[in-house]
This record gives C-alpha cells, sequence and structure tokens, in this order.
C-alpha cells in the first residue's frame, strides 16, 4: 500500500490552479497585498489552508535577500502612525521630533518613503483610518510612542499591515517593539553614580511613566542600589506637593543624589529649592540635548525608532503581516551622559 508523504511540498502553482488565478495573485495574496481584492484574497487563503500550504523557509529567506538586495520601488512608503498624540504636540514636541526624524532617516537609508498620519484627528475612526493607508498603497506601520496612558488598544485592520510599536507602552493586541530597556538604563544610571563614589542616591519616577515603562525602572532600582537595603526608602514614585513633606522625607532619607526620570520632574523638584538647599546633584533618566549641564541618561529614542523601522521591514520581506503570534521586543538601554558642568563628587 503506498503511504502519503505527509511532507509533500503544496506549490503556489497548485494553488492557484485550485483557486482558478494566476500565481502572481496567489503570491500577491499570500502577502495581504492591497492590489488585491479582499475577496480574491480570502479565497486564495482559503484554498491554501485547504491544501495544508506551508512557506518553504529557505526559499523564504531567499526571496527575503533578494528583496533586501534590489531597489524598494519608487514611491513606496511606511506609514508613521501618531496614536493618540496631536499634530502640534507631534510638531512641537522635541523628543518626539527626535522619534520621528530617526524613523524618516533610517526609512529612506532602506528606500522607503514614510507618510504621516493621526489617530486623534476630528471624525477619523481607526477604520476608516486602515481604508485611507490601504487606498494609498501602504503596509507597513510604525506606530509612535504614547505619550499619555499606560496602555493601548487600536482597532486597526491588524491583517493588512505589517506594524511596529516604538516604545515599551502595553498594546491590546500585543505587537513587536522597539524600545527602552528602561531596568538595564537604571542600573547603567546606580553603577556610574556608584563609581564616581554616591552610595545614597534618591529616585523619584513619575507614576505614569513607571507604568508604561512596566516598572522596570522600580526594580533595577532595588536590586542595584549601591545601598541595597535603604533601597525602599529612597524610592519614590512620584513627587509630593506638600514642598514641607518633600523636605522632611528628604531630611530623614539624607540622599547624596538624586535621580529622576525626566526633565519636568526636575523643574518641579527645583521649584521646591530642594535641590539646591541639599546641595543634592539632580540626573536625568531621560537626558535631553537642550539641558546639557543635567547628566543621566540619552535613551537614544532615534536609534530606537531606526530599529522599529527594520522590524517592519523584515517583516515585509518576510511576507508577514497582522498581529504576530510572538511578538519581538528590541530594548537598548541608551548610554551615560556627563553632565556639561561636573557635579560629580569626588571622594
Amino acid at each position: 500500500m503506498a503511504v502519503k508523504n505527509s511532507d509533500a511540498h503544496v506549490t503556489t502553482t497548485q494553488i492557484a490552479t485550485k483557486a482558478g488565478v494566476s500565481r502572481t495573485t496567489v503570491s500577491f495574496a499570500l502577502r495581504n497585498h492591497p492590489k488585491i481584492p479582499a475577496a480574491t484574497a480570502e479565497r486564495v487563503r482559503a484554498v491554501a489552508d485547504e491544501l495544508g500550504y506551508r512557506p518553504n523557509p529557505r526559499v523564504a529567506a531567499i526571496m527575503a535577500h533578494i528583496r533586501r538586495s534590489r531597489a524598494v520601488p519608487a514611491g513606496e512608503r511606511l506609514a508613521f502612525v501618531w496614536v493618540h498624540t496631536p499634530r502640534t504636540e507631534s510638531a512641537k514636541d522635541l523628543f518626539l521630533q527626535r522619534v520621528f526624524l530617526g524613523a524618516k532617516a533610517r526609512a529612506e537609508a532602506l528606500g522607503y518613503g514614510l507618510e504621516q498620519f493621526w489617530t486623534a484627528e476630528r471624525g477619523l475612526t481607526e477604520r476608516r483610518l486602515s481604508h485611507v493607508m490601504k487606498s494609498r498603497g501602504i503596509v507597513g506601520l510604525l506606530l509612535s510612542p504614547v505619550m499619555h496612558g499606560t496602555d493601548v488598544t487600536l482597532d486597526l485592520e491588524w491583517s493588512s499591515f505589517a506594524p511596529a510599536v516604538i516604545g515599551s507602552t502595553q498594546w491590546y493586541p500585543e505587537l513587536h517593539h522597539a524600545g527602552h530597556h528602561h531596568y538595564l538604563a537604571m542600573r547603567m544610571a546606580l553603577e556610574k553614580l556608584a563609581a564616581a563614589g554616591y552610595r545614597r542616591p534618591m529616585a523619584i519616577i513619575e507614576a505614569g511613566v513607571n507604568e508604561r515603562a512596566r516598572r522596570a525602572w522600580e526594580a533595577a532600582f532595588a536590586v542595584f542600589h549601591p545601598s541595597r537595603a535603604a533601597a525602599a526608602e529612597l524610592l519614590w514614585i512620584g513627587l509630593p506637593k506638600d514642598r514641607r513633606a518633600v523636605a522632611r522625607r528628604i531630611k530623614e532619607s539624607q540622599p547624596d543624589a538624586v535621580v529622576v526620570s525626566d526633565h519636568g520632574m526636575i523643574e518641579q523638584f527645583r521649584g521646591m529649592n530642594i535641590g539646591q538647599s541639599a546641595k543634592l546633584p539632580i540626573f536625568n533618566l531621560h537626558w535631553l540635548p537642550t539641558a546639557p549641564e543635567i547628566g543621566g541618561i540619552d535613551q537614544s529614542y532615534d536609534m530606537v525608532a531606526a530599529n522599529a523601522v527594520d522590524l517592519v521591514v523584515s517583516q515585509l520581506n518576510g511576507n508577514e503581516t497582522g498581529v504576530p503570534p510572538w511578538p519581538r521586543m528590541l530594548l537598548f538601554p541608551g548610554r551615560w551622559v556627563e553632565p556639561a558642568v561636573a557635579s560629580v563628587r569626588s571622594r
């Protein structure tokens, strides 16, 4: 009796024959290319599933190499989607502009244009936005960092796109991410301060940022603090508005440096005259080139955004669209920046 070969490879020619379409149509349909009508693509995929089609990984790797080696067709674009961020904020915020320009530079280096869209536009539903992007032939999506809120639910037509998120915010559905490695960044900051002689650095972290970072800063502070037993009393989640309470806690805890999560907190801290009166040096976990006198961690979000572009392009090269079954997270700790005017004391 003949034994059926369960490893027999179903070809796109067999799919095309059974579906009554061309091989080119099959190829485009399996890649969810916008030029193929949705009904046709769905029919082709149903036939592929019925026949037990599985992409040949060696052929897929070769084709991905060919696509990477050839020029991107003129005019092919990726979408940069500003998530819950108004146009005015995306244009004025220096951090967000650094993110966008990093993504733009990388996209253009790979031969793609980058077109901006905003989910916060009046009267624009997420499904309508999906339709607009599909009508423009866009398949790859870069999703901006989320500045407000700790998690995101977005109802785009995911099956039509190859998406990647910039940042570490929790997404529903979960997608590929390129983001900042908050845990390693806090470790780096504490190790730099310990090497400079600080033994009781205090961390003040804005609550919303702490949640968006999935409490990674908080965890690393507890593990890598130079005086681990004192870590709990030297960690604040949020800066109290009561200046007397702040002054009292500073006096009780006796920190020798302060690490904060963003520049706005520095201004708030300075406004209380706490740092100046106690002569406490301040370091920023979100270092800004506009405040070089404050040392800290440069999160390098232009490079993070560039790597999100690579995540999108790798999916396009592999004919992958939709919500990934195994989301990847590419995390980067950034780099340590010494203050322009040395505030690190010698011991």
